[in-house]
């Protein structure tokens, strides 16, 4: 996969949320695409002892879920654990791994938030921006906003908006029943409704499957 020339990694932090300022005027909150045929699951995780990220790229058919590719690198950290800078911190390694790709995604679901982030830009919007796909963030704990949990069903499909300052950033999903909601929201480039909906149609367990396997093949090689 080519992806353009873009910002340097390496900011201070100071430089790095003016340029989530920036690029948050970047973030398409609509649909841009035609058709899903495939689904890139991304997870990061680091390796304390080795002092090093390692990032995985499962590339799945939809909507069969079959795994047509898979593909992992490792790289040092460069940027300090800041929250709200995860993209930092993290994107140099996904962006080097998704270099490797051969079967460009029709759209990315990653393992943390997109606009439903303090300054509207987190993992997913950001490496959705960066890398041109549309993408979702799906992450296992709120970041900011707020919202109705007395209002969630237990059921399989309910949901709820998250709100901040008056907007509708994301929304808590209960994907699986009487289990703890995800909080999914735009990445880049697909409406939130349309989020929900393809996070729900790839929710076997709580953790959507591209991200989940995602998560499992990153442990498989962390144990080698």
């Amino acid at each position: 996969m080519v992806i353009k020339k873009h910002h340097l990694w390496n900011l201070d932090c100071r430089a790095a949320i003016e340029l989530q300022k920036e690029l948050f005027k970047e973030v398409i909150l609509r649909d841009r695409f035609k058709s899903i045929r495939k689904i890139a699951g991304v997870d990061v995780k680091f390796l304390k002892g080795l002092n090093k990220f390692v990032c995985a790229v499962l590339i799945f058919s939809y909507p069969s879920l079959e795994i047509i590719e898979e593909k992992y690198c490792q790289s040092e950290p460069h940027f300090p654990y800041i929250p709200g800078l995860l993209s930092f911190r993290e994107g140099p390694v996904i962006e080097r791994c998704f270099g490797q790709i051969e079967n460009i995604p029709d759209l990315a679901f990653f393992d943390g938030h997109g606009y439903s982030h303090p300054r509207r830009l987190g993992l997913a919007s950001h490496m959705g921006i960066i890398l041109n796909l549309p993408s979702i963030g799906c992450a296992k704990k709120k970041l900011c906003g707020q919202y109705d949990d007395l209002s969630l069903d237990k059921e399989k499909g309910s949901y709820c908006y998250i709100t901040d300052s008056d907007e509708i950033i994301g929304a808590a999903v209960r994907t699986r029943y009487d289990t703890k909601p995800v909080f999914v929201s735009v990445g880049n480039k697909i409406c939130l409704e349309s989020a929900i909906k393809y996070t729900l149609s790839v929710s076997k367990f709580r953790i959507p499957e591209p991200t989940r396997l995602a998560h499992n093949y990153l442990n498989s090689i962390a144990a080698n």
